[in-house]
């Protein structure tokens, strides 16, 4: 609901048995939403996004890109390192600002790989992707 309450989720990253990762990155993107009003659109869709400092518990905003293509996985910098058979599990919180178009889409969720060189396959520089549903409607 737009204005309404934050809702948490958590992504949690799981080290395979073959490598380490020196430096991980979970970023975030969705596709444009059709506002009702033809002006511009507010940052990120209207959507505020934070990730939880485990340290201090402190909620700090995240990079939420709108956009309706596919960022390179190269143009990524900073990350945290992953050891191998290693798990990590980072808190986030999502919610709708009072302004901003309605409407429901996915939350595009990808782990990348930074330290990849612009040549790696698809695989290589995001190892993970998955897809979390969004909505925004208003009270």
């Amino acid at each position: 609901m737009r204005g309404g309450a934050a809702r948490e989720f958590a992504v949690t990253l799981a080290g395979g048995n073959v490598r380490a990762y020196t430096a991980l990155k979970v970023v975030f993107q969705m596709e444009m939403m059709i506002g009702e009003d033809p002006g511009p659109l507010p940052a990120g869709n209207g959507f505020v996004l934070e990730r939880r400092d485990p340290s201090s518990g402190v909620w700090r905003p995240v990079e939420l890109r709108v956009a309706n293509d596919v960022q390179p996985h190269f143009l990524f910098s900073g990350g945290a390192p992953l050891a191998r058979e290693a798990m990590r599990t980072e808190r986030f919180r999502i919610r709708a600002g009072a302004e901003g178009p309605i409407g429901s889409l996915p939350l595009m969720i990808r782990v990348v790989d930074t330290t990849a060189p612009p040549s790696a396959s698809a695989e290589q520089g995001v190892p993970a992707r998955t897809s979390l549903a969004v909505a925004a409607r208003r009270a």
